[in-house]
């Protein structure tokens, strides 16, 4: 019995991390995307509606940035 929870929470604990590893992929092709995207439209597009889907498109990369940076800076604290 005791085997089979064993296992069973190997499984899980795996499946977590399998989790956890697909999440922090997608957060980072994510930004990529992104990148892509606006690279796309400034090589392509010189008018207005090119300019402002770069410029949404670079607020929502940099609200998408500060989402994932830690809370408190690293380096030196004054506190």
């Amino acid at each position: 019995m005791m085997a089979i929870i064993k296992a069973a929470l190997y499984a899980a604990t795996a499946a977590m991390e399998a989790y956890s590893a697909h999440i922090q992929w997608k957060r980072e092709t994510y930004i990529d995307d992104i990148e892509d995207e606006i690279d796309s439209i400034a090589a392509t597009s010189s008018d207005a509606a090119g300019k402002l889907r770069i410029k949404r498109l670079l607020g929502r990369k940099k609200r998408y940035t500060e989402q994932l940076s830690p809370v408190r800076p690293d380096g030196d604290s004054s506190d």
